[in-house]
């Protein structure tokens, strides 16, 4: 038996080490990109992370143009597309527009009077001259007629619509209501102005 002591490779004598590497770049951009897709998917289906949005509806605003009217009720859907004839002058956000003499809607005191009966005749006849909102001077504006544009159904709907956006809290219009008022000042052909529709009580 020989006693030559056995020889090893450097390698062998190395003990096993823990040690930290980096990771592929490929990897990193991977990693990158899937998260930048998943944002994007949740900003686009997630509904804004609104509890009330689900698919297929992509926002809240979606969800509530789907709603069907109410029984018995205002149909508050066709009030708003009706209101995107009033939407060029008062704006989509019923704030206004001062350079059109276009007093604002929302938060309005007359949108939101205990009655509709002069927000009926304004929408029927149109109104000329100037007139004061919430305590705020609007000029010379002119509103038109809509009572040949518009039937009873739409003017309640649009009303309706208008006296319960933007954060106005005011009861609903009926049709019923905007035919006995179009009955009543059928022999008008003018646009009122604000002094004579402040003599007219605002509820019956």
């Amino acid at each position: 038996m020989s006693t030559e002591p056995i020889k090893r490779d450097a390698t062998d004598e190395a003990e096993p080490t823990a040690g930290r590497g980096s990771a592929p770049m490929i990897l990193i951009i991977i990693f990158g990109l899937l998260v930048y897709w998943g944002m994007v998917y949740l900003d686009a289906h997630g509904g804004g992370f609104d509890s009330q949005v689900y698919r297929p509806y992509e926002s809240y605003a979606d969800v509530k143009d789907h709603q069907p009217p109410t029984i018995g009720g205002p149909d508050l859907n066709l009030g708003k597309q009706v209101f995107q004839t009033c939407a060029a002058c008062h704006q989509p956000d019923g704030k206004g527009s001062a350079a059109l003499n276009a007093p604002p809607l929302a938060g309005s005191d007359w949108a939101q009077a205990e009655g509709p009966n002069r927000v009926v005749r304004i929408v029927l006849n149109g109104l000329s001259g100037p007139i004061t909102v919430s305590g705020a001077q609007f000029g010379a504006g002119a509103m038109p007629a809509f009572k040949d544009a518009f039937s009873d159904e739409q003017i309640a709907a649009v009303l309706s619509y208008v006296r319960q956006e933007w954060g106005n809290k005011a009861g609903s219009v009926k049709p019923e209501e905007v035919k006995a008022i179009r009955a009543k000042e059928a022999s008008k052909g003018d646009a009122w102005n604000s002094a004579d529709l402040l003599k007219i009580p605002d509820k019956d």
